[in-house]
Formats: structure tokens, C-alpha cells, sequence
């Protein structure tokens, strides 16, 4: 991240150099407005800053070099004055004050001697301040959050070329008088934005180039010339093709010969030693920053209205619907479950809300997806964004295989991750392989976690099924479910009593009902059921991978222990078990989690069968010595100890889950 803000300050400060050598009549008032420009986009202003003035001082004299400084270094106090942080989103308004600052400073200058200028070029600099304020502004927004918006929108293609001409006019000539500097930038810049942006904003950037070329070289043929060798260009790669590769030999072939038969000032030593810098530069960029904004990337391509899209939502229902069916048959026969129509409508709002907020894919990242899947052969029908209701991506790509082999998704996801800028998964709905007719691949944001889980269970007697039970499931948007019960006494009433409040919570919360109302529920349908005669514990945790966050759920579960390097936490719970009475309370709490925590939850056996009068500090002493890491040898090692400590002679059913958090790479 330091490397990148490196870079971006160093780029930033390149064209502020630029910006600043732009000089008209001995003024060079542009670099104002690109140091608002930057400020209000919130980039390095301090790159901003050191390069204008040391691009200023090539160019302006020294008093009007302090005369820039020192509006913007006044600016830049304006804008960090808390009380006018909120003019920030105003940009009008703050490049009115910045071009009038200008003229105000100007004219003050004059009054006191240490500039000559007349009144009206002392207001002409603040038009021209507050004008390129606001066209640089929505240039680098441009840039910085979706540049394929060039080809689709006239202000932000015009602001663009504005900005790069601007910048054009302002590099050196020559570094040193031997590198050949600005004609190079401008061939490089003409088969950039060509081969990229197409031939519209191509001919636009062509005519620029061409009359600041011609305007420095003081040569007229420079403009016909330039603007001649693009068209001829961008036709032989519309009917021949060929990739950058072909559209480099192109423009240099093109270029040799309206050089050589029409216009041979473009042939000058220094124009040679400019085309070839400029094609080496081209042809050796890395790919993803030479990528075509492709023009059949349409806006019917971005949307979810593929048959693999509408078969996808149907599944979605079945499931939602075969949930429902699961919790019917568990629950059969009781009136006072606690299932309304309010719940289940609420269940059907929000799985429909969920189905709809697509949200915009910049087109940057669209045509680089389509692009690299093309070079794959897989060709897409439809490509659409979507933001679920916990503000995570999921990508959905219909597409089939051109021709050859088959490809498998993962390939897909390797693209799509790469050009997203974050891990990606496949969804367990997806298609596993893109075959050769169109079909559905699914991708959501991957998780910034993974958890290990160990489980040991032993039973109070011998040959007797144990009264405990468990779950380890994943419940939709990256949350790992893992929950522990104990039912009332042991052997197969007390196993069954376990199962089924397991598997009730789990039906509940895969139809999409809330966590607290799922627990209630259930335990007004074992209050009602069991009439308080029988009951069970539980001690349900829910992990969201993605941000480390944890709730725990006890209602008359046992203590649960978390470890954090020789750090221990214990969760308590003083409610009564699940089935005792209508409308018991179930206690929660929120945790957050870090890298190697590691999550330690018991029934009630393991500490019964602790012979020593404070049991959970013995199993806490004991956690804080272990030596294991992995998940299976700290269970194990559990196991061992209350066996030890008890005679073998267990008080009761125990089990132990233990779960370790860690960070994905």
C-alpha cells in the first residue's frame, strides 16, 4: 500500500510539473486550478504542490512563483479549517473562492510594487482558475473511478482531453538535449488513447496532439499530418485486426510512410528516435493497463436477465420453499409454535430485496473481464454486480466456451478476483465448468477468515449413545453456525431431545428467520411440547468470516473459554435451559475475533467430571498451558485430561468443540 501512495504521489507531482510549465504571456495560473483539482479529490496535494512549484520555476519568474505558492498554500489552509470541511463537496462554490483568491492576491501584488500587471489579466487569471478548478476535478474523478466513462460521456471525455493537453503542453522537450521527451509522450499518447478509446476520442486526442506539436515546432504540417496518420491507423485496425501487437506495426508503418511521401518534417531525427521510444513503450506495457474498452461491452450485457439467471431464482424459491416444508414436519402438531405470517413475510421481503440490488460495474473492470475471458475463448452474454444486504459482492456471469475445451470456473474466478482487486469464491449454486452453452457462474467476495473446528463427544456410560449433540454448518454471506446441546439426562431420549433442537434452530435459520426469533421459537414449542418436564441446553455461536465478528448464544449452556495467546475469556450464562418455561431468556453476546484466537465450548459434563472445587478455573489453567495450535490437539487434549482427573468415572455426557480462527492469505 506505501509502494502504491508512492507511485500515485510521484504521478501526481509529474503533472503538476507539467501542468505548471504550461505558460501563456508569462502567466501560468493552470497550476491553481489542477492543485484545487487534487485537494478536492482527496490525492496528495503535497505531490501536487512541491511539482507545480518546481515546474513554475522553469518557466515563471520568481515573483510570480511566490504569488502561486502562496494561493495555494492559503488554499490549502482554507480547506482544512473545520468549519468549512463542509464546503468540500462544493466544488463551485470553492473554485469561485480559489479564482477570486488569485485575482485578490494579485492585485494586492500590484498595489505594492512587486508585480506588473494590469487589472483585467489579474481577473482573467481568476476565469481561468475557476473554470479548469472544476473541468481538472471531474477529470480525476474520472480517471480514478471509472475512465471508461470517456466513451460514454461528452463531459467527462472532454474534461479528459483537456487535462491531457494541458499536461502535453507542458513537457520538456528533451531531457538533458538528448532524450527526446515530449514528442515521444505524444506518439505514446496517440497510440494509447486511440487503440484504447476507440476512434472518436482517438481522432479528438489526435487533433490536440497535432496542434501543440505544430505549435512548438512552429510547423503547420505537424496538425494534417498527425490527424492523417490516426485515421489511416484506426482503419487498418478495424479491417485487419491484430491486437497491440498489429496496432503498433501499424501506426509506425503509417507514420514511415506519410513521412516519407507527404509530410517529412515528422521524419527528423528527433521524430525517429520519438516513434521508436514510443512503440518499445507501447508494445512492452503490461496488458492490463493496454486493455480495449471493448464497444460491445453494451448495457444490456450488465444486467440479470439471462434463462441460467431466472433458473438460478428458481432454486432459490425451492429452497425457501422446502425449508419452510422442513420446519412444518419438525414442529407438526404444535399451535403455539410461534410462526406468523408477519415472519414469514418478513423472510419473503427480504429474500426478494436481496435478489434486486444489482449495483454498477465500472466499465474499466467490465471490459478488462471480458477481455481476459476472451482471450480463454469464453464469450459473455450477460455480466452483472450485485451488493447483498450485508454490503458484500457477488458476481454473476453467463457464458459459454467459443470453441476447444472445456474451462473450468475456477479460471473464471482467477479473472475476476484479479480484476476486481478482491478474492472472489464460487457459490455453491454455481456452474463448476463453462461448457459450451450458456451457463451460470456464480462468485461472491471471498472471506477474510476460515475456522478449523475439532469435535470430541463421549458418553457417560459405555455402551449408551451420548445425550449431547452438535452442528458445524454455513449459513449464507460467509457466517459459520456452530452450536452445542445437551439434553436432559442421557442415552436416546436425552439424544433425541438434542437432535431435534439443533435441527429446528438450523431449519429456522436457513428460511431466512432472525437468530433471536428462531431461539424463541423453538423454545415455545418445547415448553409447550415437553411441559416442562424435559429440556436441553444451548450454546450457539455465529462467526461472520468476513469480519471476525462473533455472537454467542446460551441459554443454560456451560461456560464457554476463549484464548488469545496466553490470554483467556470466560462467557457465562446464568439463563435457564431451552423448554424449562414460555419465554425464557436467551443471553447473547458480541465478540470480536482476531487472527489465531482460538474458541473452547463444553457441556455440562466436561466440567462436572472436574473433581476440584473451581472447575472452570482448572480448565482455564489448563488452556493457558497447552502448547497445542491445531484444533484437534487441544480437543484431545481435553478429553485425556477429564478422563485423568475423573477416574474415567465421567458425572455425565461431555463434549467438547474447539474452534480456531485464521486469517486468509
Amino acid at each position: 500500500m506505501n509502494l502504491t501512495k508512492m507511485w500515485n504521489g510521484l504521478l501526481i507531482g509529474v503533472l503538476a510539473f507539467c501542468v505548471a510549465r504550461c505558460e501563456v504571456a508569462m502567466i501560468s495560473p493552470l497550476i491553481i486550478g489542477f492543485f484545487l483539482a487534487i485537494c478536492l479529490s482527496g490525492e496528495n496535494s503535497i505531490a501536487s504542490f512541491v511539482g507545480g512549484v518546481l515546474g513554475l520555476l522553469t518557466t515563471v519568474p520568481p515573483i510570480h512563483v511566490i504569488r502561486y505558492g502562496l494561493v495555494m498554500i492559503t488554499l490549502a489552509g482554507i480547506l482544512n479549517i473545520k468549519v468549512l470541511l463542509e464546503t468540500r463537496g462544493k466544488e463551485l462554490s470553492l473554485s469561485f473562492l480559489t479564482g477570486s483568491l488569485l485575482t485578490i492576491i494579485s492585485l494586492t501584488f500590484k498595489l505594492i510594487g512587486l508585480a506588473t500587471m494590469n487589472n483585467m489579466m489579474a481577473v482573467l487569471e481568476g476565469v481561468l482558475v475557476f473554470a479548469t478548478g472544476i473541468i481538472y476535478l471531474y477529470a480525476i474523478k474520472t480517471i480514478k473511478n471509472d475512465y471508461g466513462r470517456i466513451t460514454t460521456e461528452n463531459e467527462a471525455a472532454i474534461s479528459c482531453l483537456i487535462l491531457g493537453g494541458t499536461v502535453l503542453f507542458g513537457v520538456p522537450a528533451t531531457i538533458f538535449d538528448v532524450i527526446v521527451l515530449r514528442e515521444a509522450v505524444a506518439i505514446f499518447g496517440m497510440l494509447v488513447v486511440i487503440y484504447k478509446f476507440g476512434f472518436g476520442i482517438g481522432m479528438c486526442w489526435s487533433m490536440i496532439t497535432g496542434f501543440i506539436m505544430s505549435y512548438w515546432a512552429g510547423v503547420e504540417e505537424y496538425f494534417v499530418a498527425w490527424i492523417l496518420i490516426g485515421v489511416l491507423c484506426q482503419g487498418l485496425s478495424c479491417v485487419f485486426g491484430g491486437g497491440r501487437l498489429g496496432f503498433g506495426l501499424y501506426y509506425v508503418g503509417v507514420y514511415l510512410l506519410v513521412g516519407t511521401y507527404l509530410y517529412p518534417v515528422i521524419l527528423s531525427e528527433n521524430g525517429i528516435k520519438a516513434l521508436v521510444s514510443a512503440a518499445f513503450v507501447f508494445l512492452l506495457a503490461p496488458k492490463r493497463f493496454m486493455l480495449k474498452l471493448e464497444e460491445d461491452i453494451r448495457e444490456d450485457m450488465l444486467w440479470s436477465g439471462s434463462a441460467e439467471w431466472g433458473r438460478l431464482i428458481i432454486d432459490r424459491v425451492n429452497n425457501l420453499s422446502r425449508a419452510f416444508k422442513r420446519i412444518e414436519y419438525t414442529l407438526a402438531g404444535e399451535a403455539g409454535s410461534g410462526i406468523g405470517f408477519s415472519d414469514v413475510g418478513n423472510i419473503i421481503h427480504d429474500f426478494t430485496n436481496q435478489l434486486e440490488r444489482t449495483v454498477p460495474m465500472r466499465k474499466t473492470i467490465s471490459s478488462a473481464i471480458i477481455s481476459q475471458l476472451a482471450l480463454r475463448d469464453i464469450q459473455v452474454k450477460n455480466l452483472s454486480l450485485i451488493k447483498n444486504q450485508d454490503e458484500r459482492y457477488e458476481v454473476y456471469i453467463t457464458s459459454k466456451i467459443k470453441r476447444g475445451r472445456l474451462v473450468l470456473a475456477s479460471a473464471v474466478r482467477d479473472i475476476v478476483s484479479k480484476e476486481m482487486g478482491m478474492a472472489m469464491e464460487l457459490k455453491d449454486e454455481s456452474r463448476n465448468i463453462v461448457s459450451n452453452n450458456y451457463e451460470l457462474i456464480c462468485l461472491r467476495q471471498k472471506p477474510s477468515f476460515s475456522c478449523q473446528v475439532a469435535v470430541r463427544r463421549l458418553s457417560k456410560y459405555e455402551n449408551e449413545v451420548s445425550g449431547d449433540d452438535f452442528y458445524v454448518g454455513d449459513l449464507q454471506d460467509g457466517q459459520k453456525l456452530i452450536m452445542l446441546a445437551d439434553g436432559m439426562g442421557n442415552g436416546p431420549q436425552a439424544a433425541g431431545d438434542s437432535s431435534m433442537l439443533l435441527e429446528s434452530i438450523e431449519e429456522l435459520l436457513t428460511a431466512g428467520f432472525d437468530k433471536d426469533t428462531s431461539i424463541k421459537i423453538v423454545n415455545t414449542y418445547l415448553a409447550e411440547k415437553n411441559k416442562g418436564e424435559r429440556f436441553s441446553t444451548l450454546d450457539m455461536l455465529i462467526l461472520d468470516m468476513h469480519t471476525g465478528y462473533g455472537r454467542i448464544y446460551k441459554q443454560g449452556a456451560a461456560t464457554t473459554f476463549v484464548k488469545r495467546g496466553q490470554w483467556i475469556e470466560l462467557i457465562k450464562s446464568t439463563s435457564l435451559p431451552m423448554g424449562v418455561i414460555d419465554g425464557a431468556i436467551c443471553e447473547s453476546c458480541k465478540k470480536k475475533f482476531y487472527n489465531g484466537d482460538i474458541i473452547v465450548m463444553v457441556s455440562d459434563g466436561v466440567l462436572e467430571s472436574i473433581v476440584f472445587e473451581n472447575k472452570e478455573d482448572y480448565l482455564k489453567d489448563m488452556l493457558i498451558n497447552l502448547e497445542e495450535e491445531a484444533p484437534e490437539d487441544i480437543a484431545s487434549a481435553i478429553v485425556t485430561e477429564i478422563r485423568s482427573v475423573s477416574g474415567n468415572r465421567l458425572r455425565d455426557d461431555a463434549s467438547v468443540i474447539v474452534i480456531k480462527l485464521n486469517k486468509n492469505a
